[in-house]
């Protein structure tokens, strides 16, 4: 058995490992809407289902330099409001 340190691989490295060990990988497409009613679509790979009762989710907006950059992110904290669309091979072609 061999053990993988993570603290020993570049961020790279790690989102490599980590996003090739969940498989297969739920994919979610979010919308979120700004001040102004703007929408937002964005994939989203880090996302997964936590708990059934309450029904939870998880969704990662990375940040950068410690800063929330994607709308997404900016758009959810501000409206407290998003939806999670779960594609089907049909829309994935379209």
């Amino acid at each position: 058995m061999k053990s993988i340190n993570p603290k020993e691989l570049s961020k790279k490295d790690n989102y490599k490992l980590l996003s090739g060990s969940v498989i297969p990988r739920p994919i979610a497409f979010v919308t979120s809407m700004n001040e102004h009613g703007t929408l937002n679509a964005a994939p989203f790979s880090f996302f997964n289902m936590v708990a059934g009762t309450p029904p939870l989710i998880v969704l990662s907006v990375g940040r950068i330099r410690g800063e929330i950059a994607k709308h997404t992110g900016k758009n959810i904290l501000q409206n407290k409001e998003f939806v999670v669309h779960i594609l089907d091979m049909d829309l994935l072609k379209k």
